[in-house]
């Protein structure tokens, strides 16, 4: 039995923990609730809905979610006090993003090596380019991967902090976490890196890492999932690895703030690695996370990395090949509208 009204198709996908406001926002800014009041206007709705959130038309008019797409499996990880199916609305609009994304890039997909000293001697050209956010960013883009930010979801939709998604046979990172350190969201990258390159995703899955916090995982915690684990240990050797550990091991614990950045970088300029990612290793291995983070804030080179992220996503992608429906859709939530 087919659906017959527009109310109908919000309480299915309220299952996904959507409410009428939030799904509002994520159609055409045209959209009309009067619209809804004829039965084109309910199909239109269902066809906007469907292409929206990855789920199949013809389920969502019957009152069903059938997820397509990468969603068609998915794994959250990492969950730390939080309920997984909260993140289910993120991840169907991620889903959503990266086929529409996808589908307007021109560049292969060419397969990252397992290893992740390969992998850090291609993000830094042999060791030419310093090793960090914007190094990792552009491996991906030039290797195919498309690495899309999550900024403007709806306002109370949950967000996780990375995801690693196949849609049919080509990787996706989602990084929707706000964060104004580039070395923790280098960090949030590398382990994305690490779900591609370890072949953990399989064809139209998804692997969702809700929650990569300070204490908890910014080391190998993870030992009861292998992958979390494999893809943990692959972040920090892709950032440097032994050699990290052995540089931050011999800084005194009474460190100050401002010492601490000024060791991250004459270290920095020695390892040619990012900054802030010495002061995060510091801060996990000597226990002083009040005292990283202030660190952090003084290294003026480790600010605004949602600028790098848009900045490439518009480098690479060419916005007059999406699809007219979902253009609106992917400015918005991207945050490419913004910098208009």
């Amino acid at each position: 039995m087919t659906t017959s009204s527009a109310a109908s198709l919000y309480k299915t996908v309220a299952s996904l923990g959507l409410t009428r406001a939030q799904v509002r926002r994520l159609l055409p800014a045209w959209w009309d609730a009067a619209i809804e009041r004829e039965s084109s206007g309910v199909a239109e709705l269902a066809m906007h809905l469907s292409r929206r959130l990855s789920l199949d038309l013809g389920a969502l008019l019957q009152g069903r979610l059938v997820p397509k797409g990468a969603v068609s499996q998915v794994a959250f990880k990492h969950s730390s006090n939080v309920e997984p199916t909260s993140l289910s609305a993120a991840t169907f609009i991620a889903s959503s993003l990266s086929q529409t994304v996808l589908a307007s890039m021109r560049v292969p997909y060419t397969a990252l090596p397992s290893e992740a000293q390969r992998v850090r001697e291609l993000a830094t050209d042999g060791g030419k380019v310093l090793l960090g956010f914007d190094a990792l960013l552009s491996l991906c883009w030039t290797h195919g991967i498309p690495v899309i930010p999550l900024p403007n979801l709806p306002v109370g939709v949950r967000k996780m902090d990375g995801a690693a998604l196949k849609v049919g046979d080509r990787p996706v990172i989602v990084i929707a976490r706000k964060k104004s350190s580039r070395a923790w969201l280098s960090f949030i990258l590398a382990h994305e890196i690490g779900h591609v390159a370890l072949g953990h995703l399989q064809a139209s899955s998804s692997i969702v890492d809700i929650s990569l916090q300070e204490t908890a995982t910014y080391a190998t915690d993870s030992a009861a999932d292998p992958q979390e684990r494999d893809a943990d240990a692959f972040a920090l050797q892709t950032m440097g690895g032994e050699s990290v550990e052995r540089e931050v091991s011999s800084w005194d614990q009474t460190l100050t703030p401002v010492e601490l950045a000024v060791r991250a970088r004459q270290a920095s300029a020695r390892m040619r690695i990012e900054a802030g990612h010495f002061i995060l290793r510091h801060a996990f291995t000597k226990k002083r996370w009040p005292e990283g983070m202030t660190a952090l804030r003084f290294l003026s080179e480790d600010f605004d990395p949602e600028s790098a992220l848009l900045a490439q996503l518009r480098q690479h992608l060419d916005i007059d090949r999406v699809s007219e429906d979902l253009r609106d859709l992917l400015m918005q939530v991207t945050g490419w509208e913004d910098q208009s």
